[in-house]
């Protein structure tokens, strides 16, 4: 099961007022999402399939089925199509990088900008220093209506920002992997007294170092500690209250769907969110889906 992949020139980000040329942009750009195809697709699946501990075998080969058949509807141009085949293989448990990344770009085509972002950022998430994700990503914002320019950052931040995002997941997975066999392997070779134990100290110093960073990195970033949670507004427009109310005497601004939010703190059905400038507000449950 191979689909073809169609491999244009790269397009970068355009302004917001030139909308339709920034959609065809797109169009081409997003064909590169069908290039996790074949082994690739195999691959990604696959080790989706094994660290989230789904059944291996017929279930991966019928998800592979879903996700090639989804970009062979892609390039026919059944948006809908290939979006309903990359969502049925991510309601069955997988996730991938690419799979979001398909799903962003066959959602942009269908004119839901808020859940284009949305995948997008899984995406990233994922594979934080993919190039086609990362161009993707800044051409759909780049479309929406709000134009918000972010409060600067302190250096603490952005260099653990940087470690976090640094390596993708399974190459950070493998790395952390290939430290604990080097740790153990040195271990047993210092019992056993193999070789010199000069290096085998050295080997095991140099493994547990690693095990240590990586895979704390790892932890962090599969179970989210610390991070903040983001959300993507869905939702065409929303007023962003003073309080958890409807009165519309408390609404300080307004929101427009694409538009990242960071969510603080829950009231029921309301969300305290803080946007990338510093404003902060409060805004219903419901017209927001967190990434």
């Amino acid at each position: 099961m191979r689909a073809r992949a169609i491999l244009p020139a790269r397009r970068r980000g355009r302004a917001p007022g030139e909308r339709g040329r920034a959609r065809t942009a797109v169009s081409r750009l997003a064909a590169r999402a069908l290039r996790a195809t074949g082994a690739r697709a195999v691959l990604a699946l696959a080790a989706a399939g094994v660290l989230m501990q789904a059944p291996a075998a017929a279930p991966l080969h019928a998800q592979d089925g879903l996700f090639a058949e989804g970009n062979r509807l892609y390039q026919q141009e059944d948006y809908q199509g290939a979006l309903d085949n990359y969502l049925r293989v991510r309601e069955a448990g997988f996730e991938s990088a690419s799979l979001y990344y398909n799903i962003g770009n066959a959602y942009f085509k269908a004119n839901e900008l808020g859940r284009a972002i949305l995948y997008y950022e899984r995406a990233r998430r994922l594979a934080p220093n993919d190039a086609d994700i990362l161009a993707n990503l800044e051409l759909a914002r780049s479309l929406g209506a709000d134009e918000i320019v972010p409060l600067p950052r302190f250096w603490l931040f952005r260099v653990g920002s940087w470690w976090m995002n640094l390596f993708p997941r399974f190459l950070l997975i493998g790395l952390t992997a290939g430290g604990y066999l080097m740790a153990a392997g040195a271990v047993v070779g210092l019992v056993l007294r193999l070789g010199a134990a000069s290096w085998g100290r050295r080997a095991a110093v140099v493994g547990g170092i690693l095990v240590l960073m990586l895979g704390t990195t790892l932890a962090v970033r599969e179970t989210g500690l610390g991070q903040a949670r983001q959300a993507i507004v869905l939702a065409a427009e929303v007023g962003v209250q003073s309080a958890p109310s409807d009165d519309p005497a408390l609404q300080l601004f307004v929101i427009h769907e694409g538009t990242r939010v960071r969510v603080d703190r829950r009231s029921e059905e309301w969300l305290e969110v803080v946007l990338d400038d510093g404003k902060v507000g409060w805004v219903r449950a419901e017209v927001l889906e967190e990434v």
